[in-house]
Parts: structure tokens; sequence; C-alpha cells
């Protein structure tokens, strides 16, 4: 009988199998390629990214689109330090991402070899579990520590290093007769939701919801059964809610009432409203989530709960007392103006009015998503849509990466929202053999970083454009040629009734960059109050 090759890789080929990832992103490389050769027998979709980092991030994407697991593979050395900014961003959405890091065998480490570093703690913190294999040691052994590692994934990334001797062609096999035991992902054990006495005994109760995965379900029925029992309730774009049914409260506190909020529960992921954060400061505060970190937003947290999202939710709904329901109906949101002239609020207001229903949008951080939170809470987005950003780290990596990982799993219309920062930040996530057909990006050239020019300190600064803003001089025009995106551009009203209407009807993906003065935008966000 021939021995058994590359035994490490087709071990984890054969967990692999047991989990079913809704999509594996190869990247280039050598050291991986036992990896590369055993994963093509996975039964599932697949594809190659060039940028490491770009790669996790398409992962990234079709976990959260698909709400299953999907799984990064590169060769040895640096290349894996590039999936971290993905597993930080998974770790703080609580998302499967399954990263596999090929790895010179342990005595050759230090050795002055190429691509040999030391791998074993590079996500150190940002991890749910890890797995690293052992070329050494009895291939039994090594199932069971991958097979538990792998059950993290249900509470976020999960990393496998993989030591791997050469010859490195060829394909992977296992020895005969070995015997391991068949794995798949367990399910949770169903938890009770106890409510503590001091929620139960509050007054004025406000429930914010944050960042919500589609793949939970639904948590519209559970809020309209709070909001009928007297919570108020507070959330964004993200919470997948339908518009106008919770408030923005970063726009209500002008008219809060004089009796205020005197407990808060907060579920879900982050939620954007920093001027809220401060305002809630000190406010008795119950969290309820998965797993640790529990985010202690207001310096007030008393108590912690660890409990999946959309279960606790509808326990919440179900076990809550009835509060006095006029004092949270009599809580309302500024009215907000339409932005008149061309900008980039204009812009935004007309995507939200128009972008077809049933489309996926995913939204990029910085101003981005900041508008989208403004259009779904006065007025836009009248529809069935899911929105997305990468707002558990909160950084313009893998903006454009993300979105292409999900709609690659989602086979459905998806939009990507994103300033030309970020677009340009993330250039590597179109280096990739086929790009899905449904994918429109529609890129807000000001200038560059116009964030900074909304808050205080970085306007004040004689660096302003250089080191802040960072002033670029230009377009997307070549890098979307570059990338295999049909191109149009708008810098005008008039433009954009010429344009708009066959960039919606176009059938393959398209890109449309939307320039506007940096100036003009800056005055249209802070006057969207003022009639």
């Amino acid at each position: 009988m021939a021995d058994a090759f590359q035994t490490l890789a087709a071990l984890v080929a054969q967990a692999l199998r047991g989990l079913s990832p809704a999509l594996t992103v190869f990247s280039p490389g050598s050291r991986n390629a036992p990896l590369v050769e055993a994963c093509r027998q996975v039964v599932g979709k697949r594809t190659t990214a060039l940028d490491e980092r770009a790669a996790a991030h398409i992962a990234l994407g079709a976990a959260v689109a698909s709400g299953r697991p999907a799984v990064a593979i590169c060769t040895s050395g640096t290349a894996g330090l590039n999936y971290a900014p993905a597993v930080a961003e998974a770790f703080y959405q609580r998302l499967p991402l399954l990263v596999i890091t090929a790895d010179r065998p342990p005595h050759l480490i230090d050795q002055g070899h190429g691509q040999s570093i030391r791998q074993k703690a590079m996500y150190e913190g940002h991890l749910r579990g890890q797995a690293l294999l052992d070329p050494s040691a009895p291939l039994e052994e090594q199932w069971d520590l991958l097979t538990v590692a792998l059950e993290g994934l249900v509470f976020g990334p999960v990393h496998v290093n993989v030591p791997l001797a050469e010859p490195l062609y060829g394909r992977p096999t296992l020895p005969e007769g070995l015997d391991l035991a068949p794995w798949t992902m367990p399910a949770l054990e169903p938890l009770e939701l106890m409510m503590p006495e001091w929620i139960k005994e509050a007054h004025r109760p406000l429930l914010i919801l944050g960042q919500w995965n589609p793949a939970w379900g639904s948590p519209q029925r559970a809020v309209n059964q709070l909001k009928q029992k007297g919570w108020l309730v507070a959330a964004e774009h993200l919470s997948q809610l339908e518009a106008g049914s919770a408030l923005h409260l970063e726009d209500a506190w002008e008219h809060a009432p004089a009796a205020r909020v005197d407990v808060v529960v907060t579920l879900g992921g982050a939620w954007i409203a920093k001027q809220s954060k401060k305002k809630l400061a000190g406010t008795p505060h119950w969290h309820i989530g998965p797993v640790a970190p529990h985010p202690n937003m207001f310096g007030s947290l008393q108590e912690a709960t660890a409990m999946g999202s959309a279960e606790a939710l509808q326990a919440l709904a179900a076990i809550s007392p009835s509060y006095e329901v006029d004092w949270s109906r009599i809580w309302r949101q500024r009215i907000a103006y339409s932005a008149g002239a061309w900008s980039d609020l204009w812009v935004y207001e007309q995507i939200a009015a128009e972008i077809p229903s049933g489309s996926d949008v995913h939204w990029a951080n910085s101003t981005a998503v900041r508008y989208g939170v403004h259009t779904w809470a006065h007025g836009g987005w009248k529809g069935n849509y899911r929105h997305f950003s990468n707002r558990g780290a909160s950084g313009i990596d893998g903006c454009s990466s993300t979105a292409i990982g999900s709609a690659l799993v989602a086979q459905k219309p998806t939009w990507l929202l994103t300033g030309e920062l970020a677009f340009f930040y993330d250039a590597n996530a179109w280096m990739t053999p086929v790009l899905p057909q449904g994918l429109k990006v529609v890129v807000f050239n000001n200038g560059g970083g116009n964030i900074f020019r909304w808050i205080e300190g970085p306007k004040e600064s004689e660096w302003l454009d250089s080191h802040f803003t960072w002033s670029h001089g230009r377009t997307c025009e070549h890098l979307a040629a570059h990338a295999g995106l049909s191109y149009s551009r708008v810098a005008s009203m008039e433009e954009w009734g010429d344009r708009w209407p066959a960039f919606l009807a176009q059938p393959g993906p398209a890109l449309l960059e939307v320039c506007t003065d940096a100036a003009l935008s800056e005055n249209a966000w802070k006057a969207r109050f003022q009639p």
C-alpha cells in the first residue's frame, strides 16, 4: 500500500465536507498547494483572489449574506497576516469566518527560510477557536483538535494553521482504515431568558437594536410587540427593520420629553449613534448577546446575558411586562428637509427612493453608512432591502471585497455605496476571475475623506487636505476599466437625469462615479434640518 500523502491537508478537507461552506476563497501560493488540491474535492462554491486581505473579506461577505461559514485559504508567511482585518471584523460581528493558513514545519521557523514567520498568535485576541495542527501528532488527535476548534464558528472566526513539509504537489490522502468520528456543526442548546427585576420595575425602557444579520430572521414582529408594550425602540438601517418603524435616536433629542429613559437594553451588533451614546451615559444598561465581549457603551453596564440575539429578542417580546405606552409615543424625530442642490445628500436621497426593492445594499464606512442611517430614518428605503456594513471594527478595509463575496452567494441585485477613498483602498478586491453580474457600484468622489469636514478638530488643521481628508485629484475611470466594470460619471442634476436610468438598466457589473464638491456637500449635510 502506498504511503498516505499530505495527511494534514486531507484531514482539513474532510472537516470542510462536514462544514459545507457557503464559499471557499483561495489565494495563489506554493506552500498551500496541498490544501488547494485537497479542497478541490469539497463540494461548494469556490473562487480565487490575488490579495489575501481582499480574499478574507470576500469570504466575510459570503458569510454575512448566507449566515453560513465561509473559508479563506492562503500560503505561509505574511500572506496570513493580511487576513487580520477581516478576522477582527468577523470577531466583532460574530461571523463564521474560517481562515486556513499553510505553514512551514516548526523546525524551519526563524531559520532564514522565505515566507516563514511566527504564525501561531497572529490573530491573538480576535478568535473564537484555533487549531494549530502538528504533523508529528497522531491524526486522530489532530482530528479532535480541528473539530473542536471549528465549533467556535458559531460565535465568530476560527484559525486553522497547517504545517506542510515538501513535496507539496500531488493529491493529499488519508491512511486507509483511519477511524474518524463523523462531524457536523453542532446546534446550540436553547436558553431561557430571565428578565432582571430592575428592568421589570422601570417606567421608561429603551431598546436599542444594533446591527442585525438577516440570517437571524426578521426582527420586525418582536419589535412591534415591544412597541405595543410601551418600549421605545431605537435602531438604524443595519437593524433590518422596515424604514420608519423605529426611532433614529440621534435626531430625536432636540424634542425629547422631560421624562428621559430610565433603563436601556441593547441587542444585536454595532450602533453608530455617537451623540446618543454620550447622552445615555450613566443610564442603567442590560446587554444581551451571544458571547463576550459585552459592550459597556454607556459606562453603566449592570448586567450582561449570554444568548443569541434573535432568540433573545423573541423571548424579550414574550416575557416583557407592559409599560405606559404614552411615554414612548411622544418621542419624535426632527423633520429633515430634502437637499435642493447637487450634493452627496441629494444623490443619496435619489438612490434611497430608486434602487429596486429586493436588493442587497452594502454601505462603506465613513460618510456612506451615515447617509444610509439618515435616508432610512427620513423617508427613504421604503421596500424590501437588506443593509450590510463592516461595522464590527468599522474600518474601510474590505468594503468592496465584502460586497463582492456577498453578491457571489446571494445571487441577487447587490449595490455597493462607497466613498472614493474606501474604493481606492480596496482596489485589489477586483482581482478575482469573475465578478457577480448583479453588482452595481456607486462611488461618491468629493475629493477625499469628507467626514473629517463634519467633525471638530481636523477642519481647523492646516494639514486637513493632506493628512485627514487626503485630497488626491483622481477619478475612478481607469480603475473601473482595470476591474472590468462598465463606467459612467455624473457631476450635476442634469447628468443624473440622463445617466442614472441607463446605469440602472446596465445588465452586467457597473460603476457610477458621482462627482460632488466637498464644501457644498458639507453644507447640505449640516443644513438637512433647515427648511
